[in-house]
């Protein structure tokens, strides 16, 4: 019975251990999708893009110029200028007689016409002027006007196409100067030649995995605990040095999990942005403004591999006390247990019963949650201030921040640490005694 117990705990803690790992995998490759949205869909492609800004432009200038009219007001408007301007040619050259005087300059350009004398360039001048007078071109400018609005009306389909072909070219020469879009590749790992088609493929195959994610990690826990549950009835029954050692083996996958899943995921998004430019919505889908999602080991890794100091000097204390000497105290906890001669040494008792109180794995629980707590309120606070509504644009922000799995895990190995732990100092401290 005592062996078939101890198979029975050792084949749900390994199932525990491959469902937990298959956790693993599977966030892996969710947090991998998630960075690809997240970089597919970063405000600098959308909201801080200027060459999406130019094809907006573009798209609201061709509608006014489809949609161009030109009113029965604006044909009188244009009748009152082209009178005024007529009126200010005819003020400017006939009665100042600039025209004449025009006439006769180019009449005497030679040489020898020159030395007509002016008694010639004064007759030419006076038939000039009666010529002029016969003319009455002050009279004729309403007739003038009248047939200049009647070809240019004619005119305006041919206006309206000469300028939609120059939008167009200029919008063309323009989009040719953006170069290529920086996120094809992703599109084409997804599958897709668009943003709309990576999307697709994207959500579908997130779904999927939350889903299987879901389903290892409730599998996961269940087995831990059940495996509790069944060390805690075989307690007396079962030798203390083995029941011990089975606890410690279920702190360590628990350990395991937590260093390595993810703890927190920050996301801060603009779910929608709408402008309103020259009597036209320009609108913005949701866009990504910030997004981290990493276990204790991946910001270890990142620490480590900073270039500051200050950072490798961090990253080595997260790595000694919440990764190192966690996993170094499960291992001397069962050698303590079931080696005789190492309970006689001053530093496996040191490390097991006296630093473990140092260990920063149960601070850096505490400090997840309140990073998490202060992140939240931090990035709620920068989202509320930038969310705004205004009589020319809106914009709709979204906090999507949220504990990561991992922490469960590592908040449950920190309380069996401590119940270990106690367990343990408490039945050898009697025992000396």
């Amino acid at each position: 019975m005592k062996y078939i117990s101890q198979i029975i705990l050792l084949v749900i803690i390994a199932y525990a251990s491959y469902a937990g790992f298959r956790t693993y995998e599977i966030s892996k490759e969710e947090n991998e999708i998630n960075y690809d949205y997240a970089e597919m869909h970063m405000i600098k492609y959308g909201l801080f893009n200027l060459d999406l800004w130019k094809e907006k432009l573009f798209v609201i200038l061709e509608d006014r110029v489809d949609n161009f009219e030109i009113t029965a007001r604006d044909l009188d408007g244009i009748r009152r200028q082209i009178e005024s301007y007529l009126q200010d040619l005819y003020e400017e050259y006939f009665e100042s007689g600039k025209l004449i005087d025009a006439i006769v300059e180019a009449r005497q350009g030679s040489e020898d016409e020159k030395k007509l004398g002016k008694l010639f360039i004064g007759l030419f001048r006076k038939n000039i002027e009666a010529e002029l007078k016969n003319i009455d071109f002050e009279a004729q400018i309403p007739v003038i006007t009248d047939q200049l609005m009647i070809e240019l009306e004619r005119k305006i389909p041919e206006i309206k196409a000469e300028i939609s072909a120059s939008v167009s070219d200029m919008m063309a020469t323009e989009l040719a100067r953006s170069g290529s879009d920086r996120r094809i590749p992703l599109y084409e790992k997804y599958g897709g030649i668009n943003l709309d088609e990576a999307d697709a493929v994207i959500e579908a195959r997130l779904e999927t995995l939350r889903a299987a994610k879901r389903s290892f990690i409730i599998r996961s826990i269940s087995a831990l605990v059940f495996a509790l549950l069944v060390l805690l009835v075989l307690n007396k029954t079962m030798p203390f040095a083995w029941s011990t050692s089975w606890l410690t083996l279920i702190c360590t996958v628990f350990l395991a999990l937590g260093l390595a899943l993810p703890m927190i995921d920050l996301d801060a998004r603009l779910s929608t942005i709408d402008v309103n430019l020259l009597d036209s919505n320009i609108h913005f889908d949701e866009q990504v403004m910030y997004y981290q999602s990493k276990s204790i080991i991946d910001v270890t890794i990142t620490l480590l591999e900073g270039r500051g100091i200050d950072l490798k000097i961090v990253g080595f204390l997260i790595l000694l006390f919440s990764i190192i000497l966690p996993f170094l105290k499960m291992l001397l906890t069962t050698v303590y247990l079931f080696i005789e001669k190492s309970r006689n040494s001053q530093l496996i008792k040191v490390i097991i019963f006296y630093m473990g109180k140092w260990s920063m794995a149960d601070v850096f629980v505490v400090a997840i949650f309140m990073s998490y707590i202060g992140f939240y309120g931090l990035i709620s606070s920068m989202l509320n201030d930038f969310s705004y509504q205004s009589y020319s644009s809106s914009a709709d922000t979204v906090n999507y921040s949220s504990l990561s799995p991992g922490i469960i895990y590592f908040s449950s190995y920190c309380l069996l640490s401590i119940v270990m732990s106690s367990i343990v100092h408490r039945k050898f401290r009697k025992r000396d005694a």
